[in-house]
């Protein structure tokens, strides 16, 4: 009994099958006998087609800014109504669906304008849904390739709107009439994507007469917006430049001795070109619109180039006493008791002593000389009145004390001259040693002048590059 209710029930089944088999057979056979995939169907005189579109954002691929392309995977969602596809559901063992490959149906050729690519990828791949009532339901998933015009003017805090614009290229608005499924795009299944995120997808529809032709033509545009992420471009490009410039700062804090300002100021300046380099390549080579951080990079580069030029005029005005010119006193006045108050450098002031040999030695040797020489024109006189003397005896018995006289005048003349020798040479010693302080003095003057340039110019490179950071933030964050 159990064998007999086994085989009545597999035999119930299979001719089901068998049945539901045929039914779809003769259904296809039905719907495909006399049917034209290559002809638009017409069954209502000269209304046309409505074809809605519809668009799910699945993910962002890429966004080309240099080339101004932008790549994105979606779903693409085609509906309209074909009257040469239709049946009665109760005659076909109530099949109300048919899914079929769409090379055997009628399609719309819909094109996206902006296409980067051959063709919409996929759109002859797939299978669509064939309802009873001649409803026709074509979703496909294609990756799409389209140009998107990129405006940097606030990277990396901008916010791009890339348009995707689906339309006819055959047929006109009388012939097929496109239409929006809805009033926005599908993110629910949308992938997040690390640079960008979708802050909305509206949809427009528009309808264009073209000069070559009188009808109308209309279109569905899909406007994606797209907000960047700043962090990664903050972390790498922003920060290495705000750093790099206030290294140039310690350059104006580098003694002139060191040697090393003039090559510290290049290289922070070769810096800052590698980084604009690395900025450029990631921006489209367009004249329209010019990024503030662009700006701002040249910006520092000016500085930075500038800075070098400061540094050679402190430099020139460090060693320029060397030479021994002489501070006006109208920039004495200026740098020293203005400016070096203000910028909180100490100015000593000009000491009126000058560095001598003692006052007294010169006077000392020329009071002992004029004594020397006074005693030697004494010995002189007494000579000559003991010659003109006609006492022979008195002559003999001083002749030993006369000749001892004529001795010592003869050393008191060679002392007298070797006085006066010295008393040349301390004078020369004497104007070397004024002459020497002065330019000392002078030398440490200009010094003086240099240390008080070189911070008057670090407080203008740190208030200039403050205000350019403060400004360019402002504006890229006030979009």
């Amino acid at each position: 009994m159990d064998s007999i209710y086994t085989f009545g029930l597999l035999s119930c089944l299979l001719f089901q099958g068998v049945a539901g088999k045929v039914n779809v057979s003769a259904l296809m056979t039905h719907l495909f006998a006399n049917y034209h995939d290559d002809i638009r169907p017409v069954c209502d005189g000269n209304k046309p087609i409505e074809v809605r579109i519809g668009l799910a954002l699945r993910q962002i691929i890429e966004l080309n800014e240099p080339k101004q392309l932008l790549q994105i995977n979606a779903w693409l969602r085609w509906s309209w109504e074909d009257c040469n596809l239709m049946w009665n559901a109760s005659e076909f063992d109530s099949i109300d669906n048919l899914i079929v490959p769409v090379t055997k149906v009628w399609i719309p050729d819909i094109t996206l304008y902006d296409n980067a690519g051959s063709t919409v990828e996929g759109v002859k791949d797939y299978r669509l849904s064939i309802g009873s009532s001649g409803s026709m339901a074509y979703n496909f998933p294609t990756v799409i390739t389209s140009l998107c015009q990129v405006d940097v003017t606030y990277f990396p805090f901008d916010t791009q709107t890339c348009s995707l614009t689906f339309g006819s290229w055959a047929y006109h608005g009388l012939q097929l009439n496109i239409t929006n499924r809805s009033v926005s795009g599908d993110l629910t299944s949308f992938v997040s994507n690390v640079e960008w995120d979708v802050k909305a997808i509206n949809i427009v529809r528009h309808v264009i007469y073209y000069g070559c032709c009188p009808e109308p033509y209309p279109d569905v545009t899909f406007r994606i917006v797209l907000d960047r992420k700043p962090l990664f471009y903050l972390l790498n490009l922003m920060f290495p430049c705000m750093l790099i410039t206030s290294v140039a700062c310690l350059g104006f804090l580098l003694p002139p001795d060191s040697g090393e300002k003039v090559s510290l100021e290049i290289t922070v300046l070769l810096s800052l070109a590698v980084f604009l380099l690395v900025v450029s390549e990631t921006l489209p080579p367009s004249s329209e619109s010019f990024p503030y951080i662009g700006v701002y990079f040249l910006c520092a580069m000016f500085l930075v180039s500038v800075s070098c030029l400061m540094t050679v005029v402190v430099l020139n005005l460090h060693y320029k006493g060397n030479h021994g010119k002489e501070i006006p006193k109208i920039v004495r006045h200026i740098f020293f008791d203005v400016l070096g108050k203000l910028v909180r450098v100490k100015t000593p002031q000009k000491s009126n002593a000058s560095v001598s040999p003692s006052p007294t030695t010169p006077k000392i040797i020329e009071v002992q000389a004029f004594d020397f020489e006074r005693k030697t024109n004494g010995l002189e006189n007494v000579k000559q009145n003991r010659k003109k003397s006609d006492d022979t005896t008195m002559y003999e018995n001083n002749k030993n004390s006369i000749s001892t006289d004529s001795d010592s005048i003869l050393n008191a003349s060679e002392f007298i001259h070797i006085l006066r020798k010295q008393l040349d040479s301390l004078s020369k010693i004497e104007r070397f040693m004024r002459d020497h302080s002065k330019w000392e003095e002078n030398v440490a003057e200009w010094q003086l002048l240099g240390q008080v340039v070189d911070r008057i110019f670090l407080i203008f490179f740190i208030l200039i590059s403050f205000i350019t950071t403060i400004t360019i933030f402002v504006q890229t964050s006030s979009n």
